[in-house]
């Protein structure tokens, strides 16, 4: 009897639990009511032992227990969904949350959202076809734009185009704005070896300067006194795994026109990589001012690698290239290759040493130029292969806030067999030698790891300022015997780096000319004087 009225209970605890739209914890409920209807049709069948009424009456009240506890559990759901549901009191507005929660969306609603969609891709479709260019494979654009402004003393001479690469005149000149030079470049990648990382990637860069002055390397000129020309188109292949592990070593393999791995300033010939606005005489006088067309291996050996500060240091770098060594953007004149050789040791030490990045490099050229040897210069050209070789030393430290460079190279060459040739030079050969020494001090935090990997907030960026001294030495032809053409250059200039990609340097030049056996001849005087002013910008 009193198991019946149990089972008649819970089956009308199981009616109340209908409410129309019952939440999940309300349908739990019900599970949990219906589990224990189906206990009270087992006890009530009998199909067990038979129990003593004491122990029936402890087992139906411990079900009338849990059956009330369940009753008041579903009492509290039930009044809080009917609060939830419950209209606004009068006088009190409803909240918009409130309304759109409640608001069902008509057909109309989705049909129209649907409709707003698919206009937007096609605006984004369109946007992109007319307006973003596309290329095959990934490719990054890049370009610089450097200008300047240069004033010298005393003023160079009608014609002459010594200081500075000044341009040929008609008068004398004393100041005026240099050429702006602007840069293009497109690098990307053709092959990423995803399971390797021997990857296979290109670059392709172009210059656009004056027909005259040093930091370019053209032999013809253009109506408009510019020319836009190839400087960078190589293509790279990672012959060592690419992995971005800063503790695998490197190495590479690029093939096309590239700058050579000569020294240390010869390889800064692009303008706003260089911390002086002119480069070293020696890049120039040896012929280091262009690039060539070849093939290069290079890569390092065991480095050394702090992660805490982001310092990497290979023990020893190296690069070796074979070249047609007769410019850039030209055909080889002849069947002979030249061949470099450039070693790099790093000091091992530990990030926190003073002698942290101090680096020993040595570097050698050996060149094979096409050679007139016509004796007068009205006879029949007559040519043959000539040989030259150039050998640098460099050191170099930078520990910031200092830094100190020194570098030497001596080079010699065969000379046209001309008599004036032959009077300086006897036997036939030319000797140079360059070196100079260059003291640098840095302050701000562009240049610091820790600055560079935080976040910046729109353009922002920290400054720095780097002031640096050089002293510059050059004898074109050491072996002449009645010429003495050495000069010393000193160069006392101040950068300021005021964004990621943008500096202006100012420089002052005093060129001091020795003259032991001849007094100065016109347009180049025992010294002279000159500023230099450059804004260079990359993007």
């Amino acid at each position: 009897m009193l198991a019946g009225a149990v089972l008649l209970a819970l089956t009308g605890a199981a009616a109340h639990a209908q409410p129309t739209g019952a939440s999940s914890e309300i349908k739990a409920l019900k599970s949990t009511v219906e589990e224990l209807r189906k206990q009270l049709q087992e006890l009530k069948k009998g199909n067990q032992p038979a129990a003593t009424p004491a122990l029936e009456q402890a087992r139906v009240q411990e079900l009338s227990k849990q059956l009330n506890e369940l009753r008041d559990q579903l009492k509290r759901s039930q009044d809080g969904a009917a609060a939830a549901t419950a209209p606004v009191p009068e006088g009190q507005e409803e909240s918009q949350e409130a309304l759109d929660a409640r608001t069902p969306a008509s057909k109309a609603d989705i049909q129209g959202l649907r409709a707003d969609m698919e206009n937007y891709k096609y605006d984004q479709s369109r946007l992109q076809e007319r307006n973003i260019p596309s290329v095959t494979r990934n490719t990054k654009i890049g370009g610089s734009l450097t200008l300047g402004y240069q004033t010298w003393g005393p003023s160079v001479p009608a014609g002459n185009t010594s200081a500075f690469g000044a341009e040929a005149a008609g008068q004398a000149r004393k100041n005026g704005f240099t050429s702006p030079v602007l840069g293009l470049n497109f690098t990307g990648n053709l092959y990423r070896d995803y399971a390797e990382g021997r990857n296979l990637t290109y670059r392709l860069a172009f210059s656009s300067a004056s027909n005259y002055g040093s930091s370019t390397n053209l032999s013809s000129a253009s109506a408009d006194g510019s020319q836009f020309n190839a400087t960078d188109a190589y293509l790279r292949y990672s012959f060592q795994p690419a992995s971005g592990n800063l503790e695998d070593p490197l190495g590479t393999i690029t093939v096309g026109q590239q700058t050579v791995p000569f020294g240390l300033d010869a390889q800064a010939l692009d303008p706003e990589v260089r911390a002086a606005i002119s480069s070293a005489t020696y890049v120039g006088g040896l012929g280091f001012n262009k690039r060539q067309i070849g093939v290069v291996v290079a890569g390092d050996i065991d480095p050394y690698v702090d992660f805490t500060n982001n310092y990497r240091a290979p023990l020893l770098s190296y690069a070796f290239g074979v070249y047609n060594g007769n410019g850039s953007n030209k055909q080889d004149n002849n069947s002979a290759r030249d061949f470099s050789a450039r070693l790099v040791y790093t000091l091992p030490v530990d990030y926190s040493s003073w002698f942290r990045q101090l680096q020993i490099g040595a570097s050698f050229y050996r060149g094979y130029p096409t050679l007139n040897t016509a004796t007068t210069s009205s006879a029949a050209a007559v040519y043959r292969k000539g040989n030259f070789d150039r050998t640098g030393f460099d050191i170099n430290w930078t520990h910031l806030p200092f830094s100190v460079s020194y570098e030497w190279a001596y080079g010699k060459q065969d000379v046209q067999p001309l008599a004036a040739n032959l009077l300086l030079n006897g036997d036939g050969e030319k000797r140079s030698v360059y070196q100079y020494v260059n003291f640098g001090y840095t302050w701000g935090e562009q240049f610091l790891s820790s600055s560079k990997q935080q976040g910046k907030f729109d353009d922002y960026w920290p400054k720095s300022y780097q002031a640096f001294l050089r002293f510059d030495s050059a004898d074109p032809n050491r072996s002449a015997t009645a010429l003495d053409d050495k000069s010393l250059t000193t160069t006392a200039g101040l950068n300021v780096f005021f964004a990621e990609t943008t500096s202006f340097k100012v420089n002052y030049v005093h060129v001091h000319n020795f003259y032991r056996a001849a007094p100065a001849v016109a347009g180049t005087p025992r010294g002279s004087n000159g500023i230099q002013a450059q804004f260079s910008a990359t993007f």
